[in-house]
């Protein structure tokens, strides 16, 4: 494995848990589904422009990218979910 590679598995590895303690944040607060998503994608721009600002880099570009993500992560999710199955925890209601 090169130096890169273990470099993008550590950071997949720690997404993997940010994304585990963000759920279990929404579920013990009993948020629904899209009050959990606002607050998700307001604290992803904050991050976004932060990172920006920390790197010195126009928060543009950095924010676009964010919201890109956010956008084809979430249309994958909506594309296979049906009604009565669940995303974490959270169940679909159709």
């Amino acid at each position: 494995m090169t130096p890169g590679q273990e470099e993008e598995t550590a950071l997949l590895a720690r997404l993997a848990d940010a994304r585990k303690v963000l759920r279990r944040a929404v579920e013990e607060a009993g948020l629904e589904s899209g009050l959990a998503a606002a607050a998700c994608a307001e604290l992803a721009g904050e991050y976004a422009a932060l990172l920006a600002a920390e790197r010195n880099l126009s928060p543009g570009p950095v924010l676009d990218e964010a919201a890109r993500v956010l956008r084809r992560h979430g249309a994958g999710v909506h594309h296979v979910l049906q009604p009565g199955e669940t995303v974490g925890r959270v169940r679909a209601s159709r």
